[in-house]
């Protein structure tokens, strides 16, 4: 429609032109082709203003590059924070139980921290499950000492495991009118499985021969008699353990067990 209004424009002028020289026409007619022909033309897009040119995409999509955003995360590394912040929660969680429940006494917490149905593994330790295993062997722990204090040292955790090294120092209760004893020191490892922010299992391995030399205690090996009381034994025990029936002879100086009894004469052969 445009093309052809604009060939309308140019055939009138034209067209009344050759009607007052009809002389010309004929020389006309070469230059009307030529103007029909550009009118028929298609006009040609207006030039567009010059673009600037484009940024270079890497050096745009570059860490770091002003403008750019940040790289998109693969879904590895969302894995490993959220397995990096499960492992602190339940870091959190065992020194809580050992220095809220076990060293300040604060039993009520139990619910928040031990699972319904909580087991301690430890060799010798009650089949109670739940809340009631601990704070039964709390309460045997605190029959015995006026003042429990736990200090963890390290806590390392792995999956739902988490290993915990602890020192742990306890004032026993005084006797009837006796001086008041030391504080014991004990050293002690305990490995925790936390499931659903709840402590499920506990394995305690204490050393507790540490303990008992600090209670006056002498270990004595078998065979062996009854060694002499220890001088630097704190309290000493009221009844020492009675000597093995089985020795033969006190055990010499320097601690060494005594030689093995000589083999029985075997009996004559007979003729």
């Amino acid at each position: 429609m445009e093309q052809s209004g604009q060939a309308q424009r140019l055939r009138r002028p034209l067209r009344a032109l050759g009607r007052r020289t009809p002389a010309l026409a004929p020389a006309l007619a070469p230059a009307l082709a030529f103007a029909l022909a550009l009118a028929l033309v298609p006009a040609a897009p207006a030039l567009a203003a010059p673009a600037l040119a484009a940024p270079d995409t890497a050096a745009a999509r570059a860490p770091g590059a002003p403008g750019s955003s940040p790289p998109s995360r693969p879904a590895a590394d969302h894995r490993q924070e959220n397995a990096a912040d499960h492992r602190q929660a339940n870091k959190v969680l065992v020194r809580r139980y050992l220095t809220e429940v076990l060293g300040a006494g604060k039993l009520d917490k139990l619910d928040e921290i031990v699972a319904k149905r909580f087991v301690d593994r430890t060799p010798g330790a009650p089949e109670l499950r739940g809340p009631a295993a601990a704070q039964q062997a709390q309460q045997k722990l605190r029959d015995l000492f006026v003042k429990v204090e736990y200090e963890p040292q390290a806590l390392i955790a792995e999956g739902d495991q988490v290993a915990a090294r602890y020192l742990v120092l306890a004032t026993p209760k005084p006797e009837r009118s006796g001086p008041p004893p030391p504080p014991l020191l004990l050293n002690g490892v305990a490995l925790f499985r936390v499931s659903a922010g709840r402590i499920q299992e506990v394995f305690v391995l204490n050393d507790q021969i540490g303990l008992l030399r600090q209670l006056g205690y002498t270990l004595v090996p078998p065979g062996a008699g009854s060694p002499p009381p220890s001088a630097a034994a704190p309290n000493p025990p009221a009844t020492p353990p009675p000597p093995s029936a089985a020795a033969p002879h006190p055990p010499p100086p320097g601690g060494s067990l005594p030689p093995p009894p000589a083999a029985p004469t075997p009996p004559p052969a007979r003729r």
